[in-house]
């Protein structure tokens, strides 16, 4: 037996194991308190191993390694620690500031549940009436409904989870505040404070990945397909024709679409190397 590598996080064990059993190269886990050991069990296929848990390194995210794990009956004792399919996706997409953001949003909903007045602090105001700058800002972070939580959530989860794991948490910061700040005074130039949510940053992300990604080899790791943002860009237009009653800010949606748009364009064209 070689020691291939030691992990402190179970999941990504289980996947880069599945990934080296699924390539017909036998392994065993151990679990330490320092973390989880991989084994190889056949010394012949040793360098062959090596090389794989050099590519996993460097992209441990990789699609092909849930792959693995989705197609492999996992031991009983490792199902209290690994989850398959959609939980496990989920959790990788736990990320810092995702959280961050997910946590305050369902903290203000409880307030506001709670019928704490948090909306006098947080909804909308022009800085030059009372000087309360973060009130451009804060309007995502208010909800009015269990239904309207759980939707914005949802989607800022996946969307919000895959941008900060592939780009990191700075652009991920970049487009909440840009899709924030843009959408809310677009919306308060025909509303009023009278709105709140998500949903424009939730549009900037989808614009964002959408136009960052097309082209993308690995049509796997793409988080926004062309069908999914056609049916937003449906969506969006339903909005504004009103034809379901629906009480939307369609201005918000459009303008964070439009930044969306505008910095995947930027972003995705510097990663185009110059021809010297």
């Amino acid at each position: 037996m070689i020691l291939l590598i030691q992990l402190t996080d179970p999941q990504l064990a289980q996947m880069l194991a599945d990934y080296l059993q699924s390539r017909h190269m036998p392994c065993q886990l151990q679990v330490s308190e320092t973390g989880v050991a991989l084994w190889l069990l056949d010394d012949k296929q040793a360098a062959m191993a090596e090389q794989e848990v050099q590519r996993f390194v460097r992209e441990p995210h990789h699609a092909r390694y849930r792959e693995a794990a989705w197609q492999q009956e996992k031991p009983s004792s490792w199902r209290s620690t690994t989850d398959a399919g959609l939980l496990t996706e989920l959790m990788l997409q736990a990320q810092p500031l995702m959280l961050l953001v997910t946590v305050l949003t369902a903290g203000v909903f409880l307030l506001y549940w709670l019928a704490i007045p948090v909306e006098t602090l947080l909804s909308f105001e022009w800085p030059w009436l009372h000087g309360q700058v973060w009130r451009l800002i804060t309007p995502v972070l208010l909800h009015f409904s269990v239904l309207h939580l759980l939707f914005n959530l949802a989607w800022w989860w996946y969307l919000g989870g895959r941008l900060e794991q592939r780009y990191g948490a700075g652009k991920l910061a970049i487009l909440l505040f840009s899709g924030a700040l843009i959408p809310n005074v677009l919306q308060a130039m025909v509303s009023g404070a009278a709105f709140g949510g998500l949903s424009g940053v939730t549009y900037a992300l989808i614009g964002y990945l959408w136009l960052r990604e097309r082209g993308s080899d690995d049509q796997s790791q793409v988080a926004v397909s062309d069908g999914l943002f056609i049916f937003m860009l449906c969506w969006l237009v339903v909005g504004f024709t009103n034809l379901f009653g629906l009480n939307t800010a369609n201005l918000a949606h459009l303008g964070g679409l439009l930044v969306g748009l505008i910095q995947g364009w930027r972003d995705s064209h510097r990663a185009i190397p110059k021809a010297k």
